[in-house]
């Protein structure tokens, strides 16, 4: 810029003299760098624009503790300090602002958060976005992270309605009725569970079952089919596989008298466990499930006595016994006798202990738990045949015959 000219007119011993002086322009600014009063943008200096991290765009965040938002650092090959811009608002143009922080130092390292220190509505949208600056030169804003703030999903308990009071049920698989628990929060959907045992501590569960939240007031949750004739102790839970509830109050029932022998038997339950195949050349260790079997014939002690199949008994005992197996372990089936197949075993199940498919190997333990089978009394017995059957110049085979 060209100085200005100013001049006056004086008389000095005698002579008129003519004053000329320069007025510079404003103060410039410096041209050092570093200065705080560097004039910008300083040409040859790029910034990098820091992302957001967290929240991400599209994230839910619970509404419990005081909000962070974490970015990525900028980098500059200019030689000023950073630091940065950070904007949090309702509208995605940025119109409602409800937090400006115009100079968050970076911290070490790859990111830097900082902490917003107003309170923000829960169930409501945000988007917020970040810039870096030198005092000279700046970046564009980052593109806006989209969140919402939700309130944390809390669980009620649901409570058992009926059966209740030791009642007796009209059939060994009731419908199980609780009323709804309460939920708060973006829960999606959530299941009601109920846990049924032999015991009010519920050290021995024999099933669990669980049903979906009903819009009412109450769900109904189908039990499977329970032992006969027996008093037992159920409560229940809601979940939605992520949270889930306390555990209810308990309530008692009875189921009526089981079967004669010759009842239907329904498939084994799905999605039962498995243990996974032992190490090469290794076999599985042989379950002692003695236990289980005394259990089935407690339960169901005419399909017991109606055992024999060759005498015109019935497959029922030895059905309910490999279903109750295979809520354990999907390894258990039945047993060719001697290998053929086609010729199953009466009294006597296997348990494949190698690796592959279960369906007709010969990597089997062969265990007897019918004792007296086609005898006047019939009883449950856990005897390990295995061996014996292999001296005999025999094999078992694994089947499931066509059951599973």
């Amino acid at each position: 810029m060209m100085p200005r000219i100013v001049g006056w007119m004086t008389r000095f011993a005698g002579m008129t003299l003519l004053a000329v002086v320069a007025a510079g322009c404003e103060a410039q600014k410096s041209a050092n760098p570093l200065s705080p009063s560097v004039a910008g943008p300083i040409a040859g200096v790029s910034i990098t624009v820091p992302a957001p991290i967290s929240p991400s765009n599209g994230a839910e965040i619970v509404n419990t503790d005081p909000l962070r938002l974490t970015f990525t650092n900028a980098t500059t090959n200019g030689v000023r300090p950073l630091w940065y811009v950070v904007e949090l608002a309702s509208d995605s143009a940025f119109g409602s602002k409800i937090y400006t922080n115009g100079k968050v130092l970076p911290t070490e390292g790859a990111q830097t958060s900082v902490v917003v220190d107003v309170r923000l509505t829960s169930e409501a949208t945000y988007f917020w976005r970040v810039r870096a600056e030198d005092g000279a030169n700046s970046t564009a804003f980052s593109d806006p992270a989209r969140f919402d703030m939700v309130v944390p999903v809390v669980l009620g308990v649901p409570s058992p309605l009926s059966p209740s009071g030791g009642q007796t049920t009209a059939s060994v698989r009731p419908d199980l009725v609780v009323n709804n628990g309460t939920v708060t929060g973006r829960a999606g959907p959530v299941e009601n569970r109920v846990e049924i045992a032999r015991d009010q501590a519920f050290t021995s569960i024999v099933a669990t079952a669980g049903a979906g939240r009903s819009s009412g007031t109450t769900t109904a949750v189908t039990a499977p089919e329970l032992p006969a004739n027996t008093m037992l102790y159920w409560r229940a839970y809601a979940t939605n596989g992520t949270v889930a509830s306390a555990r209810s109050a308990t309530a008692a029932f009875r189921t009526p008298a089981g079967t004669t022998g010759g009842g239907p038997v329904p498939l084994p339950p799905t999605g039962g466990g498995r243990t996974p195949d032992p190490a090469p050349g290794q076999r599985l260790p042989l379950p002692d499930m003695s236990w289980l079997v005394r259990q089935v014939a407690n339960d169901y002690p005419a399909a017991l006595r109606n055992s024999c199949q060759s005498n015109g008994g019935t497959w029922e005992f030895m059905d309910r016994v490999v279903n109750e197996l295979r809520r354990y372990d999907t390894r258990w089936g039945y047993n060719w006798k001697r290998g053929n197949v086609g010729d199953p075993s009466l009294d006597v199940v296997d348990y494949h202990y190698g690796p592959g498919a279960d369906e007709g190997s010969t990597d089997v333990y062969i265990i007897d738990i019918i004792g007296g089978h086609c005898g006047s009394s019939p009883s449950v017995g856990w005897t390990d045949v295995t061996d014996v059957t292999l001296q005999s110049g025999t094999i078992g085979r694994w089947t499931g015959r066509g059951r599973f």
